[in-house]
């Protein structure tokens, strides 16, 4: 998964401390829904980082709102039923962060009793809570809630470090056996041998045509305005009036064809340009480029522009491959064009994506974290100032304050980390990076032939050293109004439930937060 911002900082060796998890109004909030709801912890988390990146003020292209991406309706996440179930107004829901984690914690349990008999099940049995995910989607096919789930628990099992408004939230990596149910689509027949998938749009959202060799000269890159799960479920509905021919996933650049080449998609707004075009539509928002534009995705859109330009005769120039903002047409507020669409945004770097069109730079890469703990890799101590090294590179680090150790801008490939840490064996770990973040943590034991006159001093009751914690009062949550209420005993939340988009546009998107991307 994406790792957003490196928080590492240089530690002497010493005595083993677990890290001093980052405490902040979203990790307060976080651990208060769960404990209030009862649900685990780093699936809420694992769903709001699946849907927003944790971005609250964010609608999405099928009017999802917020951090969660609720939406109007029935259909869970529904902004209803979880306001309902706070007993506050939807509007308010919108508006407030907090309630929305409050909320989609109520959702999640909600949908765990549903499918568990009344009962919930324990919050540490991840697994145990697959059919709640599911539910929670609020997709409609069987397929896209068995994708949706693999999604939100592949990276609860992977982790997550990202930086947010708030400062650091940390997802740790979770000791589950996905073997056997992660999602693998069926064999289908795609037009790029790079899409790891052909999910089909509804025929209601793109025009059946047979264009052939010299009918397509253009690819147009797009912004999804949303997740690329969601993306999908959305080009599945015969309401979205909308499609494309690719979509591309942020975190490892999978892609999925929904629309073949030889048939016209709804993606420009400008009828010329479709059926001249292929378009590419990447997951994301374009108000935060530095978090959703990864390397992984330029690489692997890169990849499938060229396959598309090989095939199908595209000259790869800046006049042939285009963004959604340069489609012409714009009036009266539809159609293609600046006037109309802004994407994929002033954070789309066409530098870099022309480069790797045309073969111009250094082979793509990503960066390599992970922990190294005593004993155990989930509940050791984490052994800050441990050295760890790349054998095939000889770079070298320390484990930082926070827990992790972090090599940046590793170049595609198969690596062996070596850590070592004093009175301890070395250890290993190896691992073949694809992905903007790959995870390869490593345990030490104890070296009993070590020197025994000075031994380590290990930090038995796993609080952080008491020098790093500060003096204040960790932050709270805001008394909000809304309580945990029966189902049964609502009749009705008492306010307007129809109110459109439109009615929020007054939610300020927060400036960008001046991440770089990995170059």
């Amino acid at each position: 998964m994406l790792l957003l911002a490196s928080f590492a900082l240089a530690h002497s060796p010493g005595s083993p401390k677990a890290p001093a998890t980052p405490t902040n109004a979203l990790s307060v909030a976080f651990d208060a829904a769960a404990d209030e709801f009862d649900v685990p912890k780093p699936l809420l988390q694992a769903i709001a980082w699946e849907a927003s990146h944790y971005d609250p003020d964010v609608v999405s292209a099928w009017g999802g709102y917020g951090m969660f991406d609720l939406r109007e309706g029935e259909q869970d996440p529904s902004l209803e039923h979880a306001a309902a179930l706070l007993e506050v107004d939807p509007n308010l829901m919108v508006a407030t962060w907090q309630l929305q984690v409050r909320g989609a914690a109520a959702i999640l349990a909600d949908q765990a009793r549903l499918a568990n008999r009344g009962v919930l099940p324990p919050q540490d049995d991840l697994m145990a809570w697959w059919d709640a995910v599911r539910a929670f989607s609020g997709r409609e096919e069987p397929v896209l809630q068995e994708q949706y789930a693999s999604y939100v628990f592949e990276s609860a099992a992977e982790g997550v470090l990202a930086d947010t408004r708030w400062g650091a939230i940390l997802l740790d990596p979770q000791d589950i056996d996905l073997s056997g149910r992660v999602f693998v689509p069926p064999p289908t027949a795609t037009d790029s041998s790079l899409a790891y998938q052909f999910y089909a749009a509804s025929s209601s959202n793109y025009s059946n045509y047979s264009r052939g060799a010299g009918d397509i000269d253009m690819v147009v890159i797009h912004t999804v305005q949303g997740s690329y799960s969601g993306c999908m479920s959305w080009f599945a509905n015969s309401d979205a009036s909308a499609s494309a021919h690719y979509v591309v996933r942020s975190s490892d650049g999978q892609i999925t064809q929904m629309v073949s080449e030889a048939d016209v998609a709804w993606h420009a707004g400008h009828w010329d340009t479709n059926y001249r075009s292929v378009g590419i539509e990447h997951e994301g928002y374009v108000s935060e480029p530095s978090t959703w534009y990864t390397d992984a995705m330029y690489e692997r859109s890169a990849a499938l522009t060229a396959d598309i330009a090989s095939r199908q005769g595209v000259p790869l120039d800046r006049s042939h491959i285009i963004g959604h903002v340069e489609v012409p047409g714009c009036s009266s507020g539809s159609g293609g064009g600046a006037g109309c669409h802004t994407d994929p945004g002033d954070g789309w770097d066409w530098d870099y994506y022309m480069d790797l069109l045309n073969g111009e730079t250094s082979t793509a890469g990503g960066e390599i974290i992970g922990v190294v703990a005593d004993s155990d890799v989930y509940n050791g101590a984490r052994l800050v100032g441990a050295r760890v090294w790349i054998a095939e590179t000889g770079e070298s680090t320390t484990v930082g304050s926070d827990g992790y150790y972090r090599f940046d801008d590793v170049p595609f490939g198969s690596y062996t980390m070596h850590a070592t840490y004093d009175g301890y064996a070395e250890g290993t770990c190896t691992k073949s990076t694809s992905s903007s973040q790959d995870w390869c943590s490593i345990t030490l034991y104890p070296d009993s032939g070590g020197d025994t006159d000075d031994p380590v001093e290990e930090d038995t009751d796993g609080t952080a050293d008491p020098s790093e914690v500060p003096d204040e009062e960790p932050p709270t949550v805001p008394s909000l109004p809304g309580q945990l209420t029966r189902m049964d005993d609502v009749g009705g939340c008492g306010c307007d439930t129809t109110t459109g988009a439109a009615a929020i546009g007054w939610l300020a998107l927060v400036p960008l937060l001046g991440l770089r991307r990995r170059r």
